[in-house]
């Protein structure tokens, strides 16, 4: 059972009144016994947030006022630079969040457990940006309007990108270029999935092959030892039977060509290579233009905001999915066949 005042007080030996005063900062109470109320407090594990939180929704209820707080929360599956993905979307969210008068409180590190400030309902509403392991798992109800970023979660509306059209148009432009074998690398979901196909359909096109042994796709393998492993298998004989690879996103084939270079492969001169999202990871000091579909992140990350605004004011509104555009992007990773 949570503490109250009334149980800080007998602890003390004073009125409830002299704690509540205390606790609000009033001026009345003498400072040494301020101090001394609020250190027991702390040590009692009291929460004089919540207890304010709290307080406040049981007037707003008492008077039949809506207990809105105009904040959301952001929950991101792990932290980000302001420049790389998460970071961008984040961005979007809060220049959103500020035009329509609503602040955000970003949380990552939650485990699988809702955030305690969810759980309690002290915000109105969440965006999810999830990451493939979360998704994977399974994700626990949650107790308030939400939107997910990306990854369709039935019970939530859905803010994402055209994959397929994305990838497909990055598809075309190395299919422009003679190559005729494409290897694709990335994480087994849905996305990744969506992309494939994307790549697929740009290569049937031009009468050009995505064989089966050469799509690696394995659950939770998106990072640079994956990419590692992705690499080593395709060229088991020593030697790429393919002239292009596509990777499901930048950071991945941004670890491809550092792979491909450290096996005395020049990109793109003798292999090509495209991602898809528009972002370079800075930690790889990767300073060349990837052949890429760009994701256009802070307006995923205002639109999410928005989206969840209305959900809030219309809470029986059909579930809604809202697809962005990914713009392609000609970069310097990408050559001609005759070339290589």
């Amino acid at each position: 059972m949570a503490l109250t005042q009334k149980d800080l007080a007998a602890r003390l030996n004073i009125s409830q009144v002299t704690v509540s005063r205390a606790l609000r900062g009033e001026v009345s109470v003498k400072p040494a016994l301020r101090k001394r109320i609020i250190k027991e407090a702390e040590q009692a594990g009291y929460s004089i947030q919540d207890s304010n939180f709290e307080a406040r929704r049981m007037r707003q209820r008492a008077v039949g006022a809506p207990a809105a707080t105009n904040v959301i929360c952001a929950l991101v599956h792990d932290e980000d630079d302001s420049l790389g993905f998460g970071g961008r979307i984040l961005r979007g969210m809060n220049r959103e969040a500020d035009a329509i008068g609503m602040e955000i409180v970003m949380m990552t590190h939650y485990n699988a457990s809702l955030p305690r400030i969810v759980a309690r309902g002290q915000v109105d509403g969440v965006v999810r940006l999830l990451g493939d392991i979360e998704f994977a798992k399974g994700l626990p109800a949650m107790p308030m309007p939400w939107v997910s970023i990306l990854y369709d979660v039935p019970q939530a509306d859905l803010i994402t990108v055209d994959n397929f059209t994305g990838m497909r148009d990055v598809g075309r432009h190395i299919c422009s270029h003679g190559h005729q074998r494409i290897a694709f690398i990335g994480p087994d979901t849905h996305i990744a999935r969506d992309r494939l196909s994307g790549l697929r359909a740009a290569a049937q096109e031009s009468d050009a092959e995505i064989p089966d042994e050469l799509v690696c796709m394995e659950p939770h393998s998106a990072d640079e030892v994956a990419t590692k492993m992705y690499i080593e298998r395709l060229m088991a004989d020593g030697t790429p039977s393919f002239t292009a690879l596509v990777a499901y996103n930048d950071y991945m084939a941004e670890f491809a060509m550092k792979e491909f270079r450290s096996r005395g492969l020049r990109v793109p001169e003798e292999i090509s290579v495209a991602g898809f999202d528009g972002v370079l990871p800075s930690r790889l000091h990767e300073h060349t233009q990837i052949t890429t579909a760009a994701i256009p992140l802070e307006d995923l990350g205002a639109a999410a905001v928005r989206r969840l605004q209305q959900r809030i004011k219309s809470p029986d509104e059909a579930r809604k999915k809202i697809m962005m555009d990914a713009t392609f992007v000609e970069g310097e990773t990408v050559a001609d066949v005759s070339t290589q």
